[in-house]
């Protein structure tokens, strides 16, 4: 866990909340504005934040305490006041520079929340690449505050040219029920993560048009940008290709011809190329280019009929048995 996520995921939202819980502001509004500075900072971190250390759930107990904080101030001490700002000068700068965190919560929120909608252009929907289980989507959305994909629609930059297509992907996670990812600490094997060796289905059917392995899983946190894709397999779905990256060095089980129905193995999820930990990275574009397969023009993608985004879980359920 980085010093930057403990920062804003655990000491930032800790503080906030034991400030609001043990220097309330004296008068109404002095006390309106410290509460929603803390409300507004809280809820920007929870929708734009990546929440996979702390797992998901973390949020959501940071909201609860905050209930109670309230709850308890008002039962306790009743309304604030009497006076609409009664706080000494030192508290009232407190206030002040909360309040712009506040600001900053609000605009990352509207962000977050801008980014579920989908945009009304071609929007091509898929099966889910992976079998039953819990997952979570780590990159995903319309706007670049949550998904860094979109950052390569930015002509201006040469090098994002040959990754174009991948503007609207997908990252995503397996996770346990409990939204954990890992086993230890800070683990540098990627076999430590419950990504690593998961099943990647294909998500339509159609046929393979290209298959890329060999390349070698990178321990964590180390990344390849040799080979910004990893090991990846294309599959022509009809009116578009669907690029699955990152796979473990030596699963993948087609070849460029084969065709495959919905559902069919390809490989499994691991830690090669561009990658700072295993994940299985999905999009879809138009056209795969000889010199550059991943500079296709980038389609909205969605799974399932439903269009993920950052923080949503994906529960994959086991079919029943089909008993007759």
């Amino acid at each position: 866990m980085s010093w930057m996520v403990i920062l804003t995921q655990v000491l930032l939202p800790m503080a906030l909340l034991a400030w609001l819980a043990f220097f309330p502001a004296a008068g109404w509004l002095a006390w309106a504005l410290q509460l929603l500075s803390v409300t507004a900072a809280l809820l920007g971190i929870g929708l734009a934040s990546l929440w996979v250390v702390p797992p998901f759930w973390v949020p959501y107990g940071y909201y609860l305490i905050l209930l109670v904080i309230v709850a308890t101030q008002l039962l306790r001490k009743g309304t604030p006041g009497p006076g609409l700002w009664r706080s000494p000068a030192q508290h009232s700068v407190i206030i002040v520079i909360a309040a712009v965190l506040g600001l900053l919560g609000g605009y990352l929120s509207w962000q977050a929340i801008e980014g579920r909608m989908l945009p009304e252009e071609t929007v091509v929907d898929i099966a889910a690449p992976f079998p039953p289980g819990h997952y979570l989507i780590a990159h995903g959305g319309s706007t670049p505050m949550i998904n860094v994909h979109l950052g390569t629609l930015n002509p201006a930059i040469e090098r994002f040219r040959a990754w174009r297509g991948q503007s609207k992907a997908f990252d995503i996670l397996r996770i346990t029920p409990m939204g954990f990812h890992k086993t230890g600490w800070q683990p540098t094997d990627p076999a430590m993560y419950t990504t690593f060796g998961v099943p990647v289905l294909s998500p339509c059917n159609g046929e393979i048009a290209l298959a890329v392995d060999g390349i070698q899983d990178m321990p964590v946190p180390q990344v390849d940008r040799d080979h910004m894709a990893g090991n990846f397999v294309a599959v022509n779905c009809g009116d578009f290709f669907v690029i699955l990256g990152h796979f473990r060095q030596h699963s993948i089980a087609v070849t460029a011809g084969d065709r495959v129905q919905t559902g069919a193995f390809l490989g499994e999820m691991g830690n090669s190329g561009n990658t700072s930990e295993p994940h299985l990275h999905v999009h879809a574009q138009r056209g795969l280019p000889e010199d550059a397969p991943l500079s296709g023009e980038p389609l909205w993608l969605t799974i399932n009929d439903e269009f993920p985004v950052r923080n949503d879980r994906l529960h994959i359920p086991i079919p029943p048995h089909d008993d007759q």
